[in-house]
């Protein structure tokens, strides 16, 4: 789908930035303008580095335009996952790093009146089966002993709440929010310029070449030598083929409304929580601040119209809303995610001062925030390797991973179809 089918992109907020045509040197080259690259350059440009970012296409022209815009918290697996990945120590230090992280964005955001449509009203997992409240309950436990502020509904609270029919109960994260996640990178873009940092876009890295202690990296019509480069392409990668191993690319699809008139919204998400489910392919739902209903899956349109996407939301709203009638979807758009072999961000030392992170997994706003202001430290010298939270060269290729995109895709597609029978 093209930008012109995506909501995100509707925004009166680009910027023009210029395209690299002459030669260039910095201290560190940040590849790819999305919220890890941005965050990274901003937070470094703070602390008074030079600061150069190549971006292939736009700013946010990944998934970081393309998402859901929940700023969730945590790992998709549960903390003591993450401590048996990566040991005790480690794993806690992640744990607390992503578990905080949306409170950063919504501090980060306040302080620098940041107009990105930030709703601070909570997320809401929502359990689509008496089983999956065990779930839920267990990862309320594990989130609540580093200081998460979680809630468990039952089923009549989660209907109040969201007047959505179906769900069992679910997990309100009161610490967390919705964003319009485009406006949101391109705002770390401006914060980023008014530090310093200088921006490129349409500006993509053909090759890289190491020289003494310094990396030159080529676009087609410019250079840029720096002494470290940071990639941060993550799923969008598409030119320096570092990282493809190391993930499986899955899509996210997302239809929206028009906007709901006010009698609609009183039945559809009145307390405009952002939403998703526990289901193995997931459903998200959740509103703008125009009031369009946002609807979300697994999986990739494959159709110009997103007919079949149409068909099956219109199925599933009817279901799970049918107090607002049918809906006229004015935009459909999806976006790939890079999931890492344990679903952990991962960040990769491709070679001396190269380095790479990636693999957020679905969770990248508050994660990639986050990740990208501890990657600045780590590059500064302010801390050690064994002091940066995230994990460094746990990175594991992962075998067949195309032909595991190719299963994943084929999975979400048989199961929205079975949605018509059994949802």
């Amino acid at each position: 789908m093209d930008n012109k089918t995506n909501l995100w992109h509707q925004a009166d907020t680009e910027l023009n930035y210029p395209q690299l045509t002459q030669e260039l040197h910095a201290d560190v080259l940040v590849v790819g303008a999305g919220f890890s690259g941005l965050s990274t350059a901003l937070h470094l440009a703070r602390k008074g580095v030079d600061v150069v970012v190549l971006e292939a296409q736009q700013i946010g022209f990944g998934a970081s335009g393309r998402n859901v815009g929940l700023t969730n918290a945590g790992l998709w697996i549960m903390p003591q996952q993450a401590e048996q990945h990566l040991g005790t120590d480690k794993g806690r230090a992640l744990n607390q790093l992503l578990i905080d992280a949306p409170l950063y964005v919504q501090q980060l955001i306040e302080e620098q009146q940041i107009d990105c449509d930030y709703s601070a009203k909570g997320t809401l997992h929502l359990a689509h089966k008496a089983s999956a409240l065990d779930y839920l309950a267990q990862r309320a436990e594990q989130l609540s002993s580093y200081g998460a502020q979680l809630q468990l509904l039952d089923a009549d609270d989660t209907f109040n709440r969201t007047r959505a029919k179906g769900y069992y109960g679910a997990l309100l994260d009161n610490r967390a929010g919705t964003l319009q996640p485009l406006k949101y990178c391109r705002a770390l873009a401006q914060l980023a310029t008014a530090e310093g940092v200088r921006i490129f876009t349409d500006s993509a890295v053909t090759g890289l070449q190491k020289s003494a202690d310094k990396v030159q990296a080529k676009t087609l019509q410019g250079k840029l030598t720096a002494e470290k480069i940071v990639l941060a392409t993550n799923a969008y990668e598409d030119k320096l083929s570092q990282n493809r191993g190391y993930y499986t690319p899955l899509y996210f699809c997302q239809l929206a409304s028009a906007p709901l008139s006010a009698q609609q919204r009183q039945q559809c998400l009145p307390d405009n929580n952002g939403c998703w489910d526990t289901g193995a392919v997931m459903r998200s739902f959740r509103t703008d601040a125009a009031g369009r209903l946002i609807v979300g899956t697994v999986g990739d349109i494959h159709s110009g119209d997103a007919g079949h996407f149409k068909r099956w939301s219109q199925h599933v709203v009817a279901n799970t809303f049918p107090e607002i009638g049918a809906l006229e979807y004015r935009y459909a758009w999806s976006g790939r995610i890079a999931k890492s072999h344990n679903n952990i961000p991962q960040l990769l030392e491709i070679e001396d001062n190269i380095v790479q992170i990636m693999g957020y997994s679905g969770r990248g706003i508050a994660g990639a925030t986050v990740c990208g202001r501890e990657l600045a430290k780590y590059l500064n010298g302010e801390i050690s390797q064994k002091q940066l939270a995230i994990p460094f060269n746990k990175a594991q290729k992962i075998s067949f991973n195309q032909l595991r995109a190719v299963a994943y895709e084929l999975g979400s597609q048989l199961s929205h179809l079975s949605d018509h029978m059994l949802r």
